[in-house]
């Protein structure tokens, strides 16, 4: 991930900001989250490639004035805020996850999105995701479904969509928790434990209490704390909405894990081959 003008930007702001509002930009970076603020942040709106729109009277007047962020309307506009996190985890102490509360982002300028031509939901985010152009962590490159292994490494079960997007393969589930009593995170972390440079959980929107009880358990739970987590409002015909309550955060495991790096390594062939 290129560390660009705009990152080495926010860097600058972030490290001059009084120590409250800095601790609230390291706590979301750190947890992939926007929460509440205990009412500061009315909403937030969220891209496909992380940047953040936050509204709040009281807070946007703040971070405007400390020259972090643009402001549009009544909010503050934070240029791929998401991918700052590599950047900007020097300047961030601990963080304290017990007392999160992940806001549902809803996805920016979206309107709904009549998948039922190209078969399924996940199908038809992918078709979304074409016309954003951009996802997570860069350009949306290609679409993988169904895998059971890639580059000589075996999933001992199937991942169900790649996105390649410039130099990462990202892992998703899709799992309708209507269906079930599981919520798929064994799943997801094993997504990361294959190599996958990401991995992103996907469910239904139910409502925003039930999604952001998963979100606050994924949070408290450490195999997949890396994990994002999308959920998706569909009907039979289309997308209502796309509303993310976990950003996914690059996998920390091949740093850790010798047998990890190598999968990491033999996925990444897939990359170079294509």
């Amino acid at each position: 991930m290129a560390l660009n003008n705009a990152t080495i930007q926010y860097h600058r702001y972030m490290a001059r900001l009084p120590e409250e509002l800095r601790s609230i930009l390291c706590r979301w970076l750190t947890l992939g989250i926007v929460d509440d603020e205990g009412g500061l942040v009315k909403s937030a709106y969220v891209t496909l490639d992380g940047s953040v729109l936050v509204i709040g009277d009281e807070i946007v007047g703040r971070l405007e004035e400390s020259g972090v962020g643009l402001r549009l309307g009544d909010g503050l506009y934070l240029q791929e805020f998401f991918n700052w996190t590599p950047w900007v985890r020097e300047l961030c102490g601990e963080v304290v996850t017990e007392e999160a509360e992940p806001m549902g982002m809803r996805l920016l300028g979206f309107s709904p999105f009549t998948y039922a031509e190209y078969g399924d939901v996940m199908s038809g985010y992918v078709e979304l995701i074409k016309v954003y152009g951009k996802y997570v962590s860069g350009v949306f490159n290609e679409a993988i479904f169904r895998l059971w292994g890639l580059s000589g490494v075996r999933f001992d079960e199937q991942v169900d969509l790649v996105i390649v997007t410039g130099d990462e393969l990202i892992a998703h589930h899709f799992l309708d928790i209507r269906r079930t009593e599981h919520r798929g995170f064994t799943t997801s972390a094993r997504y990361l434990q294959y190599g996958f440079d990401r991995s992103i959980l996907m469910h239904p929107f139910i409502s925003d209490d039930v999604n952001k009880e998963v979100a606050k358990a994924m949070l408290n739970r450490g195999d997949v704390k890396p994990v994002g987590y999308f959920t998706i409002n569909y009907d039979e015909s289309e997308i209502l909405g796309i509303i993310i309550y976990k950003w996914p955060h690059i996998n920390p495991l091949p740093l850790a894990s010798r047998t990890v790096a190598e999968r990491n390594i033999l996925i990444k062939e897939y990359l170079r081959h294509r």
